[in-house]
């Protein structure tokens, strides 16, 4: 995957046929790549007005409705503060480079909007997610034990936006 060729698209922010098409794949990927328990409820979740889910496909030359599903993130937004909930790059696009793409674009989109941190929660046992947030200058804020479930803490990693 040439990840020049990549396009961030908030289902917010184009025809509901199509986010809904989009909304479906990121289903189906989230079934497949998450244990039942660590699944996102997209369909509760995202009616909260404040609730985004944005779509990197390969763009290629040709139709974006025909542009295959790289991957996906979940973040709600409240006023100066983006909670992130979610990211996934599918299984074979993983080291390439895309989630630090990805989130390198998220935040420069919110601190854009007037947003002046990303915070994020996540499983201290998951080191790749741990180091890619870590690569983009998240710092680990709190430690909460047994967060996600007996044995399994939970991380906060806080990035503050710059607002230039």
């Amino acid at each position: 995957m040439d990840i020049q060729h990549l396009c961030f698209l908030d289902t917010a922010d184009i025809n509901r046929g199509y986010a809904e098409k989009l909304l479906a794949n990121v289903k189906r990927v989230e079934k497949k790549t998450f244990p039942a328990i660590e699944a996102f409820n997209f369909d509760t979740e995202l009616k909260k007005h404040n609730t985004h889910l944005v779509c990197a496909l390969n763009a290629k030359p040709g139709p974006k409705e025909d542009a295959p599903l790289i991957a996906y993130l979940v973040y709600a937004r409240t006023k100066k503060t983006a909670l992130l909930h979610k990211i996934c790059v599918l299984q074979q696009h993983r080291e390439q480079g895309i989630g630090k793409q990805m989130m390198a674009w998220l935040q420069l989109e919110l601190a854009n909007r007037g947003c002046q941190n990303v915070q994020l929660w996540v499983d201290q046992s998951r080191e790749p997610a741990r180091a890619l947030y870590a690569s983009l200058g998240f710092e680990q804020a709190d430690r909460v034990v047994d967060y996600y479930a007996p044995s399994r803490s939970g991380l906060k990693m806080v990035f503050h936006l710059r607002n230039d």
